[in-house]
């Protein structure tokens, strides 16, 4: 049995007892680790994306139970003061979630003014305008927004498209193909990886070819290893927001279930009401406060700022 074994030297490839003077062997090896290290790291890529619009998607509709179960509690006649307390702050819960909406609502806006929908660059901003304006949304309620200190909004012209670029070109891999930025949850935004060294040219002498194959197969396997390394990271996110958008529709399920039975209570006199029912419009109200919350948490480790 012949065992193939490799030994990589600086300038020749040894493979069983031959010597690949052209390099030609290292650079097929090394594109085809290459290969398959970004099929990986791109079928990670579309795995989250499908997962952060679905918990974006997930909290849409539980805006929408929220707010039945709002207009229910309100029309109690002689409620406790503590539900009034609970219903004001489920309120700011929503309104910073539509905060977060509008501002990435902007950034969509200025971004692509800016010109980074089109064909310039390969970051994250581009990623998130070639999305399309729904991308924006999910991005910003997933991974949280930039802190500027000031809303897009409020912002204008110059100020407004650096802003929003700094916001949504945060953690992009690199042209090149897999460097990433400090951890940034972001990373996710950059878009699938493609390839981007060119080949060798054939009119150039034989030792030339297979220096400029070693220096192909070194970029590869280097960028290989980043790509790994973004891929784990990127697996790791995913897992982040699956596990939100999983707690925040059984949290919503449940809820659902309370909200359909207490309709009951609708423009009822809370003062006539006997001890049960005033539990369940309790547990109802609380529990929708922690949904509320459910809506502005971020996925653990982004950069917002």
């Amino acid at each position: 049995e012949v065992r193939e074994t490799i030994y990589i030297w600086p300038e020749y490839f040894y493979i069983n007892g031959g010597i690949d003077m052209l390099n030609q062997e290292l650079k097929k090896t090394a594109l085809n680790i290459h290969e398959k290290a970004k099929n990986r790291y791109n079928e990670t890529y579309e795995t989250t994306i499908k997962l952060c619009q679905a918990l974006y998607d997930e909290r849409k509709e539980s805006l929408v139970l929220i707010r039945s179960i709002e207009t229910l509690v309100s029309s109690i006649a002689n409620r406790p003061k503590d539900f009034d307390v609970t219903l004001e702050q489920i309120h700011t819960e929503r309104k910073n979630f539509r905060d977060t909406e509008e501002y990435a609502e902007k950034a969509q806006s200025e971004t692509v003014k800016s010109g980074v929908g089109g064909a310039v660059g390969l970051g994250a901003g581009a990623a998130v305008a070639a999305l399309g304006p729904s991308a924006a949304m999910w991005v910003a309620t997933t991974f949280g927004t930039a802190s500027t200190g000031t809303a897009i909004s409020a912002l204008s012209g110059a100020v407004a498209q650096k802003a929003a670029l700094a916001w949504l070109g945060g953690g992009a891999l690199s042209a090149g193909g897999g460097g990433i930025a400090a951890g940034n949850a972001l990373l996710a935004l950059a878009g699938p990886i493609g390839w981007s060294i060119a080949g060798a040219s054939t009119a150039v002498t034989g030792l030339a070819v297979g220096i400029r194959n070693k220096k192909i197969a070194d970029q590869a396997m280097e960028e290989a290893k980043k790509i790994t390394v973004a891929a784990a990271l990127l697996k790791e996110t995913s897992a982040k927001v699956d596990d939100l958008r999983e707690k925040t529709m059984i949290l919503r399920d449940a809820l659902q279930a309370m909200y359909k039975n207490d309709t009951q209570y609708l423009n009822a006199d809370y003062a006539a009401l006997d001890s049960s029912d005033k539990l369940a419009l309790g547990t109802l109200v609380n529990n929708t406060l922690s949904l509320a919350e459910m809506l502005n948490k971020v996925v653990e480790g982004s950069d917002n700022g």
